[in-house]
């Protein structure tokens, strides 16, 4: 296993808040969804909703931001939060899949960022 991405607190509370846009185009149309999230070091561990989402993505949101959280910061949701702030859905474009491949979208975004961040740190 490789080495394991923490967020060191050094006190001030980390917040970052980006988007994701996933869109892949499939011949004669896209499949495409947004999400919005933030990531706070100093609120309840988990993933949380602060926006209506449709009901036929939200398992699909919820599995790609674990599964994605999983593979870019494995220890991240055990003691930080994650709160979905925009679901970005279009009418045509939508589906479950688009929004499960956007979910793992913004997880690995939000490494980058907390990489960038110089809050993030290696491990081993």
């Amino acid at each position: 296993m490789g080495p394991v991405m923490t967020t060191e607190r050094i006190g001030i509370p980390l917040q970052i808040e980006h988007l994701a846009w996933f869109s892949q185009h499939l011949g004669g149309r896209f499949r495409a969804a947004g999400l919005r999230i933030q990531c706070h070091d100093n609120q309840e561990a988990g993933i949380h909703w602060k926006v209506a989402c449709p009901d036929e993505y939200q398992a699909a949101i919820l599995q790609g931001l674990h599964e994605g959280m999983q593979d870019a910061l494995p220890q991240y949701l055990a003691s930080n939060g994650v709160w979905i702030t925009e679901v970005l859905a279009d009418d045509v474009s939508s589906s479950s899949d688009a929004f499960y491949r956007a979910g793992l979208l913004v997880a690995a975004q939000a490494k980058a960022l907390l990489e960038l961040s110089g809050r993030a740190c290696n491990k081993a």
